[in-house]
């Protein structure tokens, strides 16, 4: 973690913000630099900077984890930044929010009901899969499971032999 060697650091006595290299940010989400530093190009996030480097704090973690929990979910960098633009107060004018709230009001609609899909295929594979536990364990002892049974059975026998004492 980088500490503030600027003169405006913080007296000592005083908590100073956590403060993060790019290359410690990028560990701590699993992406890479290059990701970061796109993200900064397409206005996303904003990193302070501290001798030509660099310096993420918590907001700046936070900002990126809300970036990368939209893309998992599909949005697209451009959606992204038409949400941040909201948050971050660059949209004013009246009309034009009112087109994002309609725009945002369809975005939750669709991904309630995308919530509900993965619940409904989520539960529907979660009995599949308890189905085949209970076939594994019901099952006759045909097929693959014979030859396992059948290869355990002449391994043991083998075994005892070499371990018979002379």
């Amino acid at each position: 973690m980088l500490t503030d060697t600027t003169t405006n650091a913080a007296p000592k006595d005083q908590a100073s913000p956590a403060r993060w290299t790019i290359a410690e940010t990028a560990l701590h989400f699993d992406i890479t630099t290059r990701a970061i530093r796109f993200y900064e190009d397409k206005g996303l996030i904003s990193p302070a900077r501290a001798g030509g480097h660099r310096v993420f704090c918590d907001v700046d973690k936070g900002r990126i984890e809300k970036i990368l929990r939209a893309k998992r979910i599909g949005f697209s960098l451009d959606d992204i930044k038409e949400f941040l633009d909201v948050t971050d107060g660059d949209v004013r004018e009246r009309e034009e929010l009112l087109e994002r709230k309609a725009r945002f009001e369809a975005v939750i609609k669709r991904l309630r009901r995308k919530r509900r899909d993965i619940e409904i295929v989520a539960k529907d594979m979660q009995d599949l899969c308890a189905a085949i536990d209970n076939y594994i364990e019901t099952a006759p002892k045909t097929g693959v499971f014979q030859f396992a049974d059948a290869y355990d059975a002449m391994f043991r026998a083998r075994m005892g032999e070499d371990f018979i004492p002379v």
